[in-house]
């Protein structure tokens, strides 16, 4: 009998998730508010459910009751790394697709996945909880300065806030527990720990099953970010390449703290890497990653896949001896926001719709030609994902493809994405958390330049008056090579 999968998440991962359904010959279910009903996830279910809220938990463990669902997937964002969405679904006698919720509290919680990797000997930043803006403060001399506060139960960048001088501590405290409370609904826990300049952020992929059996898919770099958030992904690590050693002290880090919890299902262990290649654990993701594509691509691991066998109550059909790094995979990803304005988010219909094609090309994607983008929901458009067979192939058909992408009606960062990834410094490979920040500037100039070039070719080549930023026309008549009229056969 089919398998019913009830997707509790929205936008390209419930698309995704209904994906991996269908090819293993199960049934998906998706859901949705009332503001998001004609989104493309709507239709990628045999059945979709109205709920109140993609975080309403009765409401959809209801849909869930009602449809008949045997597992419920949560994908990403909302409900992921709820440990009481995950008992509540378990109570009702559905399959959960994510780890068991003792052990999403023991690694969700920061500060409690740090404490435990302290007691198991993983290598961790100094740090220490603070419970008042006074605690906040001793910490923060104790450790030494610049440090960084960041509330336990946060993530996507939000919750967290550095302090560089004596007195920042206490006074950045208030808000690191406000955006807590507001953003994540937690108690405001917030713990202080020691900055370090420039890092790189890598992460390990990690699959459990209900049989004990542990895996990695090796490491991805996670540092190209804008607010903390994450722009680009790669597998493997280009800095992990270059250090031998370092690749097989992160994955004994990650094998031997999801070994300690009973780890099952999908997850990430996370790394902050300094200059000299000292790894330090930062924290862990109960749930699939968004950036989850690029090692699929270098392992031939289809992870929703796994999870779903496992959820069934499955074994892993993989050996560890037997999933090795094929290739280089990279993915950027293409957010409806406006990176002239500070990354606001963008708003409105989107125009006109085009997906690049081509070999190792993937486009993970929830959006399509007509769709209202909303601020309301995480902007998260589509990610673009190249693989080659070694790291310059795959650049090379990031930046094609990344050229051929048209989204047309929103404000988005695509222009940004091409001057990066198109960048020598990417090309090098040499790159932190920060570098993406400080070269903001300089990026958006040539970022400017591009669009104004594209914008007075379309003038030219159809005697129309182009205004450059953000005009539509001129996106939509002329190739994202800056030079090149869109080929007929690509409309």
């Amino acid at each position: 009998m089919a398998k019913r999968v009830l997707i509790a998440a929205r936008g390209e991962i419930a698309v995704r998730v209904a994906r991996a359904a269908r090819e293993l010959g199960w049934e998906p279910i998706t859901i949705y508010e009332d503001a998001d009903r004609s989104s493309p996830h709507v239709r990628a279910g045999v059945v979709s459910v109205p709920v109140k809220s993609y975080t309403d938990m009765d409401s959809i463990i209801d849909a869930a009751l009602k449809t008949g669902a045997d597992i419920v997937h949560p994908g990403y964002g909302f409900l992921s790394e709820s440990p009481e969405f995950a008992e509540r679904v378990l109570d009702a006698g559905i399959s959960w697709a994510g780890p068991h919720p003792k052990a999403m509290r023991m690694l969700g919680d920061k500060a409690s996945a740090k404490a435990l990797a302290e007691k198991l000997g993983v290598p961790t930043l100094p740090w220490c909880r603070a419970e008042s803006p006074e605690e906040a403060e001793a910490c923060a001399e104790k450790i030494g300065y610049p440090v960084v506060l960041k509330a336990s139960r946060a993530g996507g960048g939000r919750g967290m806030r550095v302090a560089r001088r004596p007195g920042e501590a206490a006074s950045l405290y208030k808000l690191v527990a406000i955006e807590s409370r507001l953003g994540f609904g937690s108690g405001g826990e917030v713990y202080v720990e020691r900055y370090i300049e420039g890092p790189r952020h890598i992460e390990v992929q990690v699959l459990g099953d209900e049989d004990g059996r542990i895996l990695h898919l090796y490491e991805r770099e996670c540092s190209l970010q804008r607010r903390r958030q994450k722009i680009v992904e790669e597998a493997p690590s280009p800095f992990v390449q270059r250090l031998p050693g370092l690749r097989n002290r992160l994955l004994g880090y990650a094998l031997f703290l999801a070994e300690s919890v009973g780890y099952t299902s999908a997850g990430t262990i996370e790394f902050i890497v300094d200059r000299d290649g000292n790894a330090y654990f930062i924290e862990a993701n109960t749930r699939l990653q968004v950036e989850h594509g690029v090692t699929e691509e270098v392992t031939g691991v289809d992870i929703v896949k796994m999870q779903l066998l496992v959820a069934a109550g499955g074994r892993l059909p993989l050996r560890q001896e037997n999933i090795g790094l094929h290739g280089w995979a990279i993915e950027a990803r293409i957010y409806a926001e406006d990176p002239w304005a500070g990354f606001q988010a963008s708003e409105g219909v989107v125009t006109r719709y085009r997906e690049p094609r081509g070999p190792g090309v993937r486009v993970d994607s929830g959006v399509e030609e007509g769709q209202r983008v909303s601020s309301r929901y995480d902007t998260l458009l589509a990610k673009v994902i190249a693989r080659g067979m070694d790291r310059g192939e795959a650049i090379a058909r990031l930046r094609t493809a990344l050229q051929e992408m048209v989204v047309s009606g929103v404000e988005t960062n695509l222009d940004l994405l091409r001057v990066v990834v198109g960048s020598s410094w990417f090309a090098d490979g040499e790159y932190s958390t920060t570098l993406l920040e400080e070269k903001l500037p300089e990026l958006l100039r040539e970022a400017e330049e591009r669009r104004a070039l594209v914008a007075a070719i379309a003038s030219q080549l159809h005697g129309k008056t182009s205004t450059g930023r953000g005009n539509s026309f001129a996106h939509t008549v002329v190739s994202h090579d800056y030079g090149w009229p869109w080929p007929p056969w690509r409309s």
